[in-house]
């Protein structure tokens, strides 16, 4: 818009020398006024008009931005979701091939089949701070506990871990159960908050886990009832 200024500069600047005669009742100086006026009002015409075009510019560039951020953020979304996806088949890909062959294992060993699951619970849960307990009623006697780490010490109640109660929450814990029990017996993960505001987002796949795990365990259960009957 600069050189709006300019042009009507040179043009103000030589009107003395184009108007150098009255005209009609006006004289000399009145008309180089009347030029002057006429060629100020006509640059800030010009100006108002380039102003608002460079205003609606700067608008559709803004809103041509915005569109590409939320594109690029849609995208980035796309992506993240599509990463966690594969994560999650991943973990379960991981579970189904951990699966054991045999139920003659030893106590060592028969926590290692559970470790897929154990690490899926690290990861879904968002805790280092956890435990597996398998639950048998209604006495709700913990038949086989397994920890995120040996020492690990929870303070909570096996009692509240309630069946088809599959997602609880406390002030210092979140419990899933899962859906159904097995013979009487029903898993249950318990885990640790880090924060009051700690909560699972993926908490169908915690579920999922933890009925994974109660199969595991009632087929190594079941495999050493046979393997004792015969």
């Amino acid at each position: 818009m600069y050189w709006v200024y300019l042009v009507m500069f040179t043009f103000i600047v030589f009107v003395p020398t184009v108007v150098n005669q009255g005209y009609s009742i006006f004289s000399i100086a009145e008309m180089q006024e009347f030029a002057i006026l006429i060629l100020g009002s006509v640059g800030f015409v010009i100006f108002l008009i380039m102003e608002r075009s460079l205003k609606r510019h700067i608008a559709e560039k803004s809103l041509y931005q915005k569109q590409v951020n939320r594109m690029s953020k849609d995208l980035t979304n796309s992506y993240s979701y599509i990463g966690e996806i594969n994560r999650k088949l991943d973990i379960l890909e991981n579970i189904a091939l951990g699966y054991p062959e045999s139920s003659d294992l030893t106590t060592e060993n028969q926590s290692a089949v559970f470790d897929s699951i154990l690490g899926a619970v690290q990861v879904f849960g968002k805790s280092d701070e956890f435990a597996l307990r398998f639950i048998q009623k209604p006495n709700f006697e913990v038949v086989q506990e397994i920890k995120s780490f040996p020492e690990l010490s929870l303070n909570h109640s096996v009692v509240t871990c309630e069946e088809n109660k599959c997602y609880t929450e406390t002030n210092e814990f979140i419990v899933i159960t899962s859906p159904k029990a097995v013979e009487d017996i029903f898993s249950c993960i318990v885990i640790r908050k880090k924060q009051a505001s700690h909560s699972i987002e993926d908490r169908e796949m915690m579920k999922t886990l933890a009925s994974q795990a109660l199969f595991i365990f009632m087929f190594l259960r079941q495999k050493k009832q046979i393997k004792c009957v015969i």
